[in-house]
Protein backbone atom coordinates (compact mmCIF):
# COMPACT_ATOMS: atom_id res chain seq x y z
CA UNK A 1 0.00 0.00 0.00
CA UNK A 2 2.35 2.53 0.95
CA UNK A 3 5.32 1.62 -1.72
CA UNK A 4 5.63 4.81 -2.93
CA UNK A 5 6.55 6.23 0.52
CA UNK A 6 10.29 5.73 0.96
CA UNK A 7 11.28 2.95 3.91
CA UNK A 8 13.05 5.90 5.95
CA UNK A 9 10.38 7.70 6.26
CA UNK A 10 7.57 5.19 6.53
CA UNK A 11 8.00 5.14 10.57
CA UNK A 12 7.51 8.88 10.87
CA UNK A 13 4.44 8.83 8.06
CA UNK A 14 2.99 6.24 10.72
CA UNK A 15 3.24 7.99 13.64
CA UNK A 16 2.25 11.63 11.83
CA UNK A 17 -1.52 10.07 10.82
CA UNK A 18 -1.79 7.85 13.87
CA UNK A 19 -1.27 11.51 15.50
CA UNK A 20 -4.34 12.97 13.46
CA UNK A 21 -6.26 9.48 14.43
CA UNK A 22 -5.65 9.81 18.33
CA UNK A 23 -6.52 13.59 18.06
CA UNK A 24 -9.86 12.58 16.41
CA UNK A 25 -10.73 9.54 19.07
CA UNK A 26 -9.91 12.05 21.77
CA UNK A 27 -11.79 15.31 20.86
CA UNK A 28 -14.12 13.84 18.66
CA UNK A 29 -16.95 15.89 19.88
CA UNK A 30 -15.02 19.36 19.41
CA UNK A 31 -15.27 21.33 15.79
CA UNK A 32 -12.67 19.32 13.71
CA UNK A 33 -11.78 20.88 10.46
CA UNK A 34 -9.14 19.40 7.27
CA UNK A 35 -6.52 22.26 8.59
CA UNK A 36 -6.59 21.72 12.37
CA UNK A 37 -6.17 18.16 11.74
CA UNK A 38 -3.47 18.72 8.94
CA UNK A 39 -2.12 20.56 11.52
CA UNK A 40 -1.52 17.89 14.30
CA UNK A 41 -0.33 15.45 11.50
CA UNK A 42 2.15 18.58 10.29
CA UNK A 43 1.39 17.96 6.32
CA UNK A 44 -0.71 20.38 4.51
CA UNK A 45 -4.35 19.86 4.04
CA UNK A 46 -3.93 18.32 0.36
CA UNK A 47 -1.41 15.65 1.48
CA UNK A 48 -3.00 14.99 4.70
CA UNK A 49 -6.25 14.04 3.14
CA UNK A 50 -5.14 11.99 0.77
CA UNK A 51 -2.66 10.37 3.14
CA UNK A 52 -4.99 9.54 5.37
CA UNK A 53 -7.29 8.03 3.46
CA UNK A 54 -4.79 5.85 1.88
CA UNK A 55 -3.14 4.63 4.97
CA UNK A 56 -7.00 4.07 7.15
CA UNK A 57 -9.07 3.47 3.86
CA UNK A 58 -11.22 6.12 5.00
CA UNK A 59 -11.91 9.93 4.42
CA UNK A 60 -11.06 12.03 7.02
CA UNK A 61 -14.50 12.84 6.86
CA UNK A 62 -15.91 9.89 6.87
CA UNK A 63 -13.21 8.45 9.92
CA UNK A 64 -14.89 12.38 12.18
CA UNK A 65 -18.54 10.81 11.79
CA UNK A 66 -17.82 7.16 12.52
CA UNK A 67 -16.14 7.78 16.04
CA UNK A 68 -19.03 10.28 16.95
CA UNK A 69 -21.29 7.55 15.92
CA UNK A 70 -19.77 4.78 18.07
CA UNK A 71 -19.71 6.95 20.62
CA UNK A 72 -23.19 8.02 20.36
CA UNK A 73 -24.52 4.51 19.56
CA UNK A 74 -22.23 3.43 23.47
CA UNK A 75 -24.09 6.39 25.05
CA UNK A 76 -27.69 5.27 23.95
CA UNK A 77 -27.19 1.78 25.91
CA UNK A 78 -25.89 3.07 29.13
CA UNK A 79 -26.35 6.64 29.60
CA UNK A 80 -30.30 6.27 30.26
CA UNK A 81 -30.59 9.56 32.06
CA UNK A 82 -29.42 11.69 28.69
CA UNK A 83 -31.89 12.50 26.11
CA UNK A 84 -31.45 11.21 22.38
CA UNK A 85 -30.61 15.10 21.51
CA UNK A 86 -28.55 15.89 24.64
CA UNK A 87 -26.34 12.56 23.24
CA UNK A 88 -26.55 14.09 19.85
CA UNK A 89 -25.09 17.53 20.98
CA UNK A 90 -22.16 16.01 23.27
CA UNK A 91 -21.24 13.78 20.76
CA UNK A 92 -20.53 16.71 18.03
CA UNK A 93 -23.71 16.98 15.63
CA UNK A 94 -25.29 19.66 14.67
CA UNK A 95 -28.64 18.74 15.25
CA UNK A 96 -30.79 15.92 16.21
CA UNK A 97 -32.15 15.39 12.92
CA UNK A 98 -28.50 15.29 11.44
CA UNK A 99 -27.93 12.81 13.84
CA UNK A 100 -30.57 10.56 13.05
CA UNK A 101 -29.99 10.32 9.78
CA UNK A 102 -26.47 9.53 10.26
CA UNK A 103 -26.94 7.07 12.94
CA UNK A 104 -29.64 4.91 10.59
CA UNK A 105 -27.16 5.09 7.63
CA UNK A 106 -24.29 3.42 9.91
CA UNK A 107 -26.56 1.02 12.13
CA UNK A 108 -29.74 0.82 10.11
CA UNK A 109 -32.21 1.59 13.20
CA UNK A 110 -32.52 4.99 14.66
CA UNK A 111 -31.44 6.19 17.43
CA UNK A 112 -34.88 6.39 19.46
CA UNK A 113 -35.91 2.61 18.10
CA UNK A 114 -32.18 1.83 19.91
CA UNK A 115 -33.33 4.01 23.09
CA UNK A 116 -36.63 2.24 23.39
CA UNK A 117 -35.65 -1.15 22.79
CA UNK A 118 -31.57 -1.24 23.23
CA UNK A 119 -30.95 -5.04 24.03
CA UNK A 120 -28.12 -6.05 22.40
CA UNK A 121 -28.53 -4.29 19.11
CA UNK A 122 -25.62 -1.79 19.71
CA UNK A 123 -23.19 -1.42 22.14
CA UNK A 124 -20.57 1.89 20.91
CA UNK A 125 -17.97 0.21 18.55
CA UNK A 126 -15.37 0.75 20.90
CA UNK A 127 -15.88 4.03 22.16
CA UNK A 128 -12.53 4.65 23.00
CA UNK A 129 -10.51 1.66 21.82
CA UNK A 130 -12.01 0.55 18.97
CA UNK A 131 -10.42 2.67 16.23
CA UNK A 132 -7.32 1.80 16.85
CA UNK A 133 -4.93 -0.50 14.28
CA UNK A 134 -3.20 -3.14 15.95
CA UNK A 135 -0.77 -5.72 13.90
CA UNK A 136 -2.42 -9.25 14.81
CA UNK A 137 0.50 -10.95 14.03
CA UNK A 138 2.21 -9.70 17.24
CA UNK A 139 0.52 -9.18 20.26
CA UNK A 140 0.12 -5.78 21.80
CA UNK A 141 -0.18 -6.46 25.40
CA UNK A 142 -0.86 -3.93 27.71
CA UNK A 143 -0.49 -4.41 31.93
CA UNK A 144 -3.00 -2.61 33.66
CA UNK A 145 -3.88 -2.53 37.97
CA UNK A 146 -7.57 -2.37 37.81
CA UNK A 147 -10.05 -1.67 40.94
CA UNK A 148 -12.53 -3.95 42.11
CA UNK A 149 -16.08 -3.67 40.24
CA UNK A 150 -19.08 -3.78 41.64
CA UNK A 151 -21.55 -5.69 38.66
CA UNK A 152 -24.90 -7.02 38.29
CA UNK A 153 -24.82 -10.22 36.37
CA UNK A 154 -26.76 -12.89 34.90
CA UNK A 155 -25.29 -16.89 35.02
CA UNK A 156 -25.43 -18.85 32.44
CA UNK A 157 -23.87 -22.70 32.01
CA UNK A 158 -23.01 -24.57 28.92
CA UNK A 159 -20.16 -23.46 25.98
CA UNK A 160 -19.05 -19.94 25.95
CA UNK A 161 -19.42 -17.55 23.17
CA UNK A 162 -23.22 -19.58 22.54
CA UNK A 163 -26.28 -18.38 21.80
CA UNK A 164 -27.41 -18.69 25.42
CA UNK A 165 -24.29 -16.65 26.31
CA UNK A 166 -25.63 -13.75 24.10
CA UNK A 167 -29.13 -14.15 25.36
CA UNK A 168 -28.21 -13.81 29.44
CA UNK A 169 -26.25 -10.56 27.93
CA UNK A 170 -29.70 -9.10 26.43
CA UNK A 171 -31.64 -9.94 29.15
CA UNK A 172 -28.94 -8.43 31.50
CA UNK A 173 -29.01 -5.30 29.21
CA UNK A 174 -32.48 -4.90 29.07
CA UNK A 175 -32.67 -4.93 33.02
CA UNK A 176 -30.57 -1.87 33.04
CA UNK A 177 -32.36 0.15 31.20
CA UNK A 178 -35.47 -0.47 33.26
CA UNK A 179 -34.13 0.17 36.81
CA UNK A 180 -31.63 2.76 35.67
CA UNK A 181 -28.79 1.29 38.25
CA UNK A 182 -25.89 1.48 35.61
CA UNK A 183 -23.73 4.57 35.58
CA UNK A 184 -22.45 6.18 32.66
CA UNK A 185 -19.33 4.84 30.99
CA UNK A 186 -21.10 1.21 32.79
CA UNK A 187 -18.78 -1.74 31.42
CA UNK A 188 -20.12 -4.88 29.13
CA UNK A 189 -18.53 -7.92 30.88
CA UNK A 190 -18.41 -11.51 30.29
CA UNK A 191 -16.73 -13.68 32.74
CA UNK A 192 -15.36 -16.58 32.48
CA UNK A 193 -15.36 -18.57 35.72
CA UNK A 194 -14.46 -22.23 34.54
CA UNK A 195 -10.90 -23.70 32.73
CA UNK A 196 -10.84 -23.61 28.92
CA UNK A 197 -9.10 -26.73 28.48
CA UNK A 198 -10.08 -28.74 31.51
CA UNK A 199 -13.90 -28.31 31.73
CA UNK A 200 -16.53 -29.94 29.70
CA UNK A 201 -18.19 -27.36 27.03
CA UNK A 202 -21.31 -28.00 28.85
CA UNK A 203 -20.36 -27.35 32.53
CA UNK A 204 -18.30 -24.02 31.51
CA UNK A 205 -19.66 -20.91 33.80
CA UNK A 206 -20.40 -17.79 32.20
CA UNK A 207 -21.14 -14.84 33.80
CA UNK A 208 -22.42 -11.92 31.89
CA UNK A 209 -21.61 -8.91 34.01
CA UNK A 210 -22.29 -4.98 33.74
CA UNK A 211 -21.13 -2.65 35.79
CA UNK A 212 -23.46 -0.90 38.31
CA UNK A 213 -23.91 2.06 41.22
CA UNK A 214 -23.14 1.16 44.78
CA UNK A 215 -27.19 0.87 45.32
CA UNK A 216 -27.95 -1.58 42.70
CA UNK A 217 -30.18 -4.33 43.80
CA UNK A 218 -31.00 -7.53 41.31
CA UNK A 219 -33.87 -9.81 41.21
CA UNK A 220 -34.84 -13.08 40.64
CA UNK A 221 -32.17 -13.71 37.85
CA UNK A 222 -29.91 -10.75 37.87
CA UNK A 223 -27.77 -10.65 41.29
CA UNK A 224 -24.97 -8.41 42.39
CA UNK A 225 -21.44 -9.38 43.11
CA UNK A 226 -18.01 -7.31 43.07
CA UNK A 227 -15.25 -8.22 41.28
CA UNK A 228 -12.01 -8.08 42.98
CA UNK A 229 -9.37 -5.47 42.05
CA UNK A 230 -6.52 -7.21 39.76
CA UNK A 231 -3.45 -6.88 38.01
CA UNK A 232 -4.48 -7.72 34.56
CA UNK A 233 -2.32 -8.19 30.80
CA UNK A 234 -4.64 -6.96 28.16
CA UNK A 235 -5.04 -7.67 24.71
CA UNK A 236 -6.95 -5.28 22.89
CA UNK A 237 -8.80 -6.97 19.78
CA UNK A 238 -10.59 -6.52 16.39
CA UNK A 239 -11.55 -9.84 15.11
CA UNK A 240 -13.93 -12.20 13.26
CA UNK A 241 -15.87 -13.81 15.61
CA UNK A 242 -14.43 -17.05 14.81
CA UNK A 243 -11.05 -15.95 15.61
CA UNK A 244 -11.41 -15.39 19.63
CA UNK A 245 -10.26 -18.63 20.62
CA UNK A 246 -7.55 -18.08 18.91
CA UNK A 247 -6.32 -14.83 19.87
CA UNK A 248 -7.00 -15.95 23.26
CA UNK A 249 -4.94 -19.10 23.21
CA UNK A 250 -2.01 -17.01 22.01
CA UNK A 251 -2.40 -14.85 25.23
CA UNK A 252 -2.52 -17.35 27.57
CA UNK A 253 0.66 -20.14 25.61
CA UNK A 254 2.31 -17.56 23.63
CA UNK A 255 2.81 -14.37 25.61
CA UNK A 256 2.33 -15.57 29.16
CA UNK A 257 4.93 -18.09 29.21
CA UNK A 258 7.81 -15.52 28.21
CA UNK A 259 6.19 -12.87 30.17
CA UNK A 260 7.68 -13.05 33.36
CA UNK A 261 4.46 -13.70 35.08
CA UNK A 262 2.04 -16.67 36.02
CA UNK A 263 -1.69 -16.56 35.59
CA UNK A 264 -3.25 -15.82 38.82
CA UNK A 265 -6.60 -17.47 40.31
CA UNK A 266 -9.38 -15.24 39.39
CA UNK A 267 -11.12 -15.88 36.53
CA UNK A 268 -10.48 -14.53 32.66
CA UNK A 269 -12.83 -11.63 31.67
CA UNK A 270 -13.76 -9.83 27.87
CA UNK A 271 -14.58 -6.64 27.79
CA UNK A 272 -16.95 -6.09 25.03
CA UNK A 273 -17.20 -2.92 22.83
CA UNK A 274 -19.44 -3.66 19.90
CA UNK A 275 -21.98 -6.55 19.09
CA UNK A 276 -20.25 -8.30 15.91
CA UNK A 277 -23.24 -9.02 13.99
CA UNK A 278 -24.04 -4.78 13.86
CA UNK A 279 -20.33 -4.25 12.71
CA UNK A 280 -20.18 -3.56 8.96
CA UNK A 281 -17.25 -5.35 8.79
CA UNK A 282 -18.54 -8.28 10.98
CA UNK A 283 -15.79 -7.77 13.81
CA UNK A 284 -16.16 -8.38 17.06
CA UNK A 285 -14.14 -5.87 19.10
CA UNK A 286 -13.18 -6.40 22.76
CA UNK A 287 -10.45 -6.78 25.44
CA UNK A 288 -9.27 -9.92 26.69
CA UNK A 289 -8.11 -9.94 30.28
CA UNK A 290 -6.05 -12.13 31.81
CA UNK A 291 -5.23 -11.75 35.58
CA UNK A 292 -2.03 -12.47 36.27
CA UNK A 293 0.96 -11.65 39.00
CA UNK A 294 4.79 -11.37 39.12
Amino acid sequence: MHKHHPASTDVEFRVHLNRAADYIQDHFAEDLNLEKLAAVAHYSKYHFHRLFHEHFGETVNNRIRRVRLEHAAYRLTTEFNATVEEIASSCGFSSPQNFARAFKAQFEFSPTSVRKHPGYKIIGQSAHRGNQTYDQTQLDIEIREWPSFRVAYIRDIGPYRSESNERVIERLLQWGVETAHVDAGAKLMGVCWSDFETTSPHECVFDACLTVRENAKGNGEVRIQTLPGRKLAVLHCEVEWEQIPTQRDRLIREWLPSSGYTRDERPFFFIYYNNPHMNRRKLAIMDMCLPIKS
